[in-house]
């Protein structure tokens, strides 16, 4: 089969080669089923370059019965849920109906540093305002009333019950109080929900029709994994449907599959759901993390690839795009560990472009 690289060229994939990488990407995924507590996996993997269009599962979907992973299984995508509304806010700035520079004070000035906090410190995480999900008490009171359904509001006053971080603008720090405030902005300024401003603007224009936002609910769509653990392992701690999803709302609510996410990826970095001069600024308009990782505007870069990650309870996964090098990749995990979604990214780009990848 011809593929085009990125110079449209047509070109051969070569076969034997592909599969030796094929068989090393194989390897690295049976290596955490059979070395860590991950319970299953489902990577995906297309270089349109090389030719590789690769999906592949491993370990169980539930512990209990034996039931092997699917690759046709919805999963919870957590904070990868930032980039649809992020998405959905740049479109907003395209159509004018707010600015990246309007200060907060503009839809809820009843909080502290209103007036010096911008839209754009919220979406590329500088805006200081703590992260309500980092608090004990928090989790105390999530886990002594589960089923409690969250209000926006709630989460964002939790975030602002502490005091600023560091002045805005002044630093990097991952805050889901941040995301929350901007759907509710993204609310306030169309009158419509969140969850059907990225069904109109993103999931149906991409016909993605196994991903959605929940706005509550213990559990979510079938079919499913189940999902494991909260950070460590303890045997049999399944946690599908431990608490209500209104406390992850526009910071972690989206749940999707994992072509149907590829689909998304690609247009999200590849352009289209945004205009060329907001794409340009919000994959160049970039806050240094760490080596080779940065963060924009509802983005994680590492590398040449783009998108995000996601650690929900009982989930993780990472979702990535090079238009670099032409290339998806997509992980999910049902469980939530020290040995996250990422890690199979890393070992996969690794096999792939060594270190300049």
């Amino acid at each position: 089969m011809l593929v085009s690289c990125e110079n449209n060229q047509p070109v051969e994939p070569n076969i034997s080669e592909n599969q030796i990488l094929i068989d090393k990407m194989k390897a690295a995924a049976d290596s955490i089923i059979e070395n860590t507590h991950v319970p299953g996996l489902v990577a995906l993997v297309v270089d349109h370059q090389k030719g590789i269009d690769w999906i592949y599962e491993a370990g169980l979907s539930n512990i209990p019965e034996k039931l092997p992973m699917n690759r046709e299984y919805i999963f919870r995508i957590g904070s990868n849920t930032k980039t649809f509304v992020i998405t959905v806010l740049l479109q907003l700035v395209d159509e004018k109906k707010l600015s990246l520079d309007d200060k907060l004070s503009k839809y809820f000035p009843e909080y502290p540093m209103s007036d010096v906090i911008t839209i754009d410190m919220l979406a590329n995480m500088t805006s200081g305002i703590y992260n309500f999900t980092n608090d004990e008490n928090f989790w105390t009171t999530v886990a002594n009333d589960p089923q409690k359904i969250w209000t926006p509001k709630e989460l964002t006053d939790w975030g602002f019950s502490f005091e600023l971080n560091f002045s805005p603008g002044s630093k990097w720090e991952y805050s889901n109080t941040n995301t929350i405030i901007i759907g509710r902005i993204i609310e306030t300024v169309t009158g419509n929900s969140l969850e059907s401003e990225i069904k109109d603007r993103i999931i149906q224009p991409l016909q993605l029709n196994n991903t959605g936002l929940l706005t509550s609910g213990l559990d979510f769509p079938e079919p499913h994994p189940r999902g494991y653990y909260n950070g460590e392992y303890e045997p049999g701690d399944d946690l599908t449907a431990f608490n209500d999803i209104s406390w992850a709302w526009a910071a972690g609510s989206v749940y999707s599959k994992p072509r149907e996410l590829q689909k998304y990826v690609e247009a999200m970095v590849g352009g289209g759901l945004v205009s060329a001069s907001t794409q340009q600024r919000r994959l160049n308009d970039l806050k240094y993390i760490t080596e080779n990782t940065y963060y924009g505007l509802g983005i994680l870069k590492r590398g040449s690839f783009y998108g995000h990650n996601g650690a929900l309870i009982g989930f993780s996964s990472s979702m990535y795009h090079s238009n670099l090098r032409n290339a998806t990749i997509i992980i999910y995990f049902n469980g939530l560990l020290p040995e996250k979604a990422d890690l199979l990214f890393f070992k996969i780009v690794n096999i792939l472009y060594g270190k300049d990848y």
